[in-house]
């Protein structure tokens, strides 16, 4: 599966497809058997290798996500980033984060990523209360998660977010400020915060089934996202994305970045999906045995694909481009499609800018934090025009 040239230097994800505990919540594909790792890790080296023949600028993000990363030992993590380095074109300044949960993001660890050239973390406190921890079925306190905050700093992480999940059941503004407050005392680099949703299949949602608790009214969930803006914003950081908050623009996501762009990246692991050309999307198999044996075989682990129509692009450029805090430029999307966006787009426009819900200023169209809230909503009333 050779890909030829990217216009610009894509994204690399490595989906690490093992956790100790699987949390409420998740549906992120993730295994408890960890005697797969180094079958899983010799696959890895087979794919980088297999998959990928670069020519152009090469890779200048990497995000090392999953799963949990921070169960891998030192070894392990280390022999990641060599197997990117031997196989791929990684560019000499880039951004490589790696995600890590409390319990396990020892120091000796931590200290073993920052020497493998690892200079972004994200650690995924959710919460600074116990009891939520508890309900959302994660394994550390919050004793831990300050501790391995901490132990971040201590070995040189200059550049650390934090993962907060809010609107849980019962949960009230308070309790929400309290969290954000916790975590902003710490003064982290970027605060991700990410509404609570219930997905199919998840223990969470056999719980609301048996009615095991219920869920926050659609207006207390809409009052904690304003919440959420309004402390974070007043503390420095910028709201530049529906979910994501940086001290400086300089410690945005870059990764995530491309996502919200439409920039080109590939995905190594089970479960991954990647993105080339503007419009061709796979994603490999989602289970570790069969990846393991497809790779030993000399095979690829792609399972499926598509390649989209220009509506679809399109549809997904208005989608992701309005998460985004400064917006999505109305010239290239002009340039893109050959289309003119305030033209296309005009009734709806026209009403969501009259109730504040968006602003069309400086060549971009981008949402207000009330229109964020009405995200999907906007974008839906816009594709049905296209």
């Amino acid at each position: 599966m050779p890909i030829s040239s990217f216009p610009k230097s894509a994204g690399l994800y490595v989906h690490v497809p093992f956790c100790r505990h699987k949390c409420a919540y998740c549906d992120f594909f993730s295994i408890t058997d960890h005697g797969l790792i180094a079958a899983f890790l010799n696959a890895l080296r087979l794919e980088a290798g297999l998959t990928l023949t670069m020519k152009g600028p090469g890779f200048d993000t990497i995000y090392i996500g999953g799963g949990t990363p921070s169960v891998l030992n030192e070894k392990q993590i280390f022999e990641i980033i060599d197997i990117l380095y031997c196989s791929l074109d990684i560019c000499t300044h880039n951004e490589i984060t790696v995600e890590v949960n409390p319990e396990s993001a020892r120091p000796d660890w931590l200290k073993a990523a920052r020497q493998a050239g690892i200079n972004r973390i994200s650690i995924g406190v959710q919460s600074f209360n116990d009891k939520a921890l508890t309900f959302l079925g994660r394994i550390h306190d919050v004793r831990q998660a300050v501790e391995s905050y901490k132990a971040a700093r201590k070995v040189g992480f200059s550049n650390i977010g934090l993962d907060i999940i809010y609107g849980l059941p019962g949960q009230n503004r308070t309790e929400l400020e309290r969290d954000l407050n916790q975590a902003v005392a710490l003064e982290p680099d970027h605060i991700s915060c990410y509404m609570l949703t219930i997905e199919p299949g998840t223990p969470l949602a056999a719980f609301l089934d048996k009615k095991r608790f219920r869920p926050l009214s659609e207006s207390k969930l809409s009052d904690m996202f304003l919440t959420v803006s309004d402390v974070l914003t007043r503390h420095g950081y910028l709201h530049y994305e529906i979910s994501n908050y940086a001290r400086t623009r300089e410690t945005r996501s870059l990764h995530n970045m491309k996502y919200w762009r439409r920039l080109p990246y590939i995905g190594l692991g089970p479960s991954a999906h990647s993105f080339i050309r503007s419009r061709e999307r796979y994603w490999n198999v989602k289970n570790v045995e069969t990846y393991v044996d497809r790779l030993s075989a000399g095979c690829s682990p792609r399972l499926s694909g598509e390649t989209l129509s220009v509506r679809q692009q399109m549809m997904e450029t208005v989608l992701l481009g309005l998460r985004m805090a400064e917006g999505l430029e109305i010239a290239d999307f002009k340039r893109a499609f050959g289309v003119d966006f305030q033209a296309l787009f005009a009734p709806v426009l026209s009403d969501y800018e009259t109730s504040g819900m968006l602003s069309l200023s400086g060549g971009c169209c981008r949402l207000s934090p009330r229109g964020m809230l009405f995200h999907e909503t906007i974008a839906a009333d816009l594709a049905a025009l296209i």
